[in-house]
């Protein structure tokens, strides 16, 4: 299955779905000094450089999936946490366009924990009914990535959208049984020395292991505020984005009690305490050795990692992916559904709710449930000359009773009513001549057909 990138960053998604089995044929990465990296790293793909607002469909592949983690700065806990009031927070309204337009099988959109905060809850609520209005369902979770054998707590928001033609129910991957990777399985093997940069030029030649470097700047009275240590047999803290706020390095003590606003080294132990580099920081992100950060200042590599999502964590929703489109593929999506409206006014309500109902009684003109257990993919609506073709969102029916109907606009006279969801109007007119020449004689009341032609 074919995949495209938004907001690539170095690759950590994108890699992660690679080892899945899926093809990333495009990506987007503005920031100039991650470009070298991602192209060292994924010769396959074709990168876009472009400011992403310059984008359009047309310029993007067709694809069965968007993957991509836009700007999290604008939300993190840890920042001003201005939302869309900045517009790097705005740049989401490009993921969500560039989905709409393209309509792939999938997107998966991951974000800082910060995005479904009381304060940004609304935005967020919006940015979900956004993404439904554009044809999918929407489901998030909070996953921490040390569920999955990732030696960090890392705690990320993941949006997973699954177009609603497919008729899918997709299933966050579950958390692995298995005792946690330790800081000792990760980077206890790494006992050469790491060299020491502050904001001099990075000398990667001199490397025995690549980008085993790590930042010497000064400690800030934030930094000092908390205990920065986790022990060897314990999970590392987050990994960070800003080279300054990297976790210590496990070879030292952890950090004295001071005040609640201060800690500090223990005395004579001082040499102990260094920030991880950024090879070990990628290890604990589960970049393999063989990923390679390319880089003029020591600080761009730890943006690029910290940035990133952990390959394995990508690797195992990108399995939940493959899982739950193989289900897709095994339904039947050549029925439809004929139905009849009685009135221009119901055939408009019809459109804006995006709402057909039928009467569920033993009235005539009504249909029973035992007609109704098929997944039914479209719905051809008539009234006199007018004949519009939708496709419909599960193609399963629901119950539902007067009173629902009435506060939609339409005048049902009986009580016990199924119901549709329409997903939206298709305008493909040799698909609406396929279906009408099946259907034959309209009638006044609904029917199912099956459609002999693959139009699915």
């Amino acid at each position: 299955m074919k995949v495209v990138s938004l907001f690539a960053g170095c690759g950590g998604l994108d890699l992660g779905f690679e080892k899945a089995g899926f093809d990333v044929v495009w990506a987007n990465e503005y920031d100039s000094s991650i470009h070298a990296t991602y192209l060292l790293n994924h010769p396959k793909t074709q990168l876009c450089t472009l400011d992403i607002r310059n984008v359009s469909a047309n310029d993007i592949p067709d694809c069965d999936g968007i993957i991509g983690g836009p700007p999290c700065q604008s939300w993190s806990l840890g920042g001003k946490s201005l939302g869309i009031e900045d517009d790097r927070g705005k740049l989401i309204y490009d993921y969500i366009r560039i989905v709409k337009d393209k309509r792939p099988k999938f997107f998966i959109m991951e974000n800082v924990p910060g995005m479904v905060t009381a304060r940004h809850f609304d935005a967020f609520n919006e940015f979900l009914n956004l993404f439904r209005d554009a044809g999918y369902i929407v489901k998030y979770e909070l996953m921490n990535a040390a569920d999955f054998q990732i030696p960090q707590e890392r705690l990320r928001v993941i949006i997973v959208g699954m177009r609603t033609d497919l008729r899918v129910e997709y299933l966050f991957p579950t958390k692995l049984d298995s005792n946690p990777v330790t800081l000792t399985r990760a980077i206890g093997d790494l006992r050469i020395p790491p060299t020491p940069y502050n904001n001099e030029t990075v000398n990667i030649r001199g490397n025995i292991i690549p980008n085993h470097d790590y930042y010497t700047g000064p400690y800030d009275k934030k930094f000092m505020a908390r205990n920065r240590v986790r022990g060897w047999d314990e999970l590392s803290f987050t990994i960070q984005a800003q080279a300054k706020n990297e976790p210590l390095h496990p070879q030292a003590p952890k950090m004295v009690y001071v005040s609640p606003q201060e800690r500090q080294f223990v005395k004579g132990k001082e040499c102990l305490y260094r920030r991880l580099s950024v090879r070990e920081c990628a290890r604990i992100q589960t970049f393999p050795d063989s990923f390679k950060f390319v880089y003029d200042k020591v600080i761009d590599g730890y943006k690029m990692v910290g940035n990133a999502v952990p390959p394995r964590l990508a690797f195992y929703i990108a399995l939940s992916i493959r899982k739950c489109l193989s289900v897709s593929s095994s339904f039947d999506m050549n029925i439809a559904l004929i139905g009849y409206v009685k009135s221009e006014a119901d055939f408009n309500i019809v459109k804006r709710e995006k709402i057909y109902y039928i009467r569920g009684d033993n009235r005539p003109g009504s249909m029973q449930y035992g007609q109704l257990t098929r997944p039914i993919k479209w719905l051809l609506l008539h009234r006199g000359k007018r004949v519009e073709l939708f496709e419909l969102v599960t193609g399963k029916a629901e119950r539902c009773s007067q009173l629902f109907l009435k506060r939609l606009g339409f005048h049902p006279r009986g009580n016990e009513y199924w119901f549709f969801r329409i997903n939206q109007v298709i305008e493909d007119k040799s698909l609406v001549s396929t279906i009408r020449k099946e259907a034959r004689e309209l009638k006044y009341s609904p029917y199912i057909i099956n459609i002999e032609s693959n139009v699915g």
